[in-house]
């Protein structure tokens, strides 16, 4: 389906099965310990957080990315436009709907796919600020986010301490970053979080826990990236830094 900032947002069914089906067939493709929601692979009860209420809200702007990445939840891709852009006109009535029924919504979120690849994404920046929320946008940092510097700088003059963008950095090596991503990931990042860094803007950096190894040799080798690119970020701060696990599909 060709993406137009008009488009439609829906997935288009991946076969013939009914809407009745496709959580059935979905759990099917679940490793065994992730099918029971309510016991885990120990045998244990699984662990839950009851819902408090409603503080951030979360957009996806799209399945499409510039980059293919080993490991994406969504399998965003180059071609993958499954999930359509969604518009900022469409945006606007969620922020609308949050006002006129005065719900404790505090921050927007935008995902993707890479969300600097949706033609509306400044727009859609601009009116989840003028709305006064806080916006966090997850990015890559390569060269879709790029292209928006001259209106990412006037936006942050006007919201900066409204917005924040996190980029994602798998690992303080570039080999494993680079293994996620793919061999020309990694200066476009850096190059990026030291714009980011120069220019004021709240930046915070997403990372992954690899083979093991130890938060606090993680959160040193990250601490030593950013000092070697001039990036004022505290590693040790763990909104600053996130660490994400890794999703082990062994049983």
């Amino acid at each position: 389906m060709p993406m137009t900032a008009n488009a439609p947002l829906s997935r288009s069914e991946p076969d013939s099965a009914t809407a009745e089906e496709l959580p059935e067939k979905l759990l099917e493709k679940l490793p065994g310990k992730f099918r029971d929601a309510d016991v885990a692979a120990s045998g244990e009860p699984r662990a839950r957080v009851g819902p408090a209420a409603l503080k951030t809200l979360w957009f996806n702007t799209g399945t499409l990315c510039n980059i293919t990445c080993r490991n994406c939840y969504i399998d965003s891709s180059p071609s993958n436009d499954r999930l359509a852009y969604i518009s900022e006109a469409e945006v606007r009535r969620f922020l609308d709907e949050i006002a006129a029924e005065n719900l404790p919504v505090e921050e927007i979120g935008l995902t993707g796919g890479e969300p600097f690849m949706n033609p509306e994404i400044m727009a859609i920046l601009a009116s989840c600020l003028e709305h006064g929320f806080r916006v966090l946008v997850l990015s890559n940092g390569m060269k879709p986010m790029m292209r928006h510097k001259a209106a990412l700088k006037e936006l942050n003059a006007g919201y900066g301490g409204q917005l924040v963008i996190r980029l994602s950095v798998d690992h303080y090596t570039p080999q494993l970053h680079m293994e996620e991503r793919g061999p020309e990931s990694w200066d476009p990042v850096i190059e990026s979080m030291r714009w980011l860094s120069e220019n004021g803007f709240i930046m915070h950096v997403a990372g992954r826990t690899y083979m093991d190894e130890p938060e606090d040799s993680l959160r040193n080798g990250y601490a030593g990236l950013f000092a070697a690119n001039g990036v004022t970020l505290d590693a040790n701060d763990p909104v600053s830094l996130v660490l994400f696990p890794e999703m082990d599909k062994r049983e």
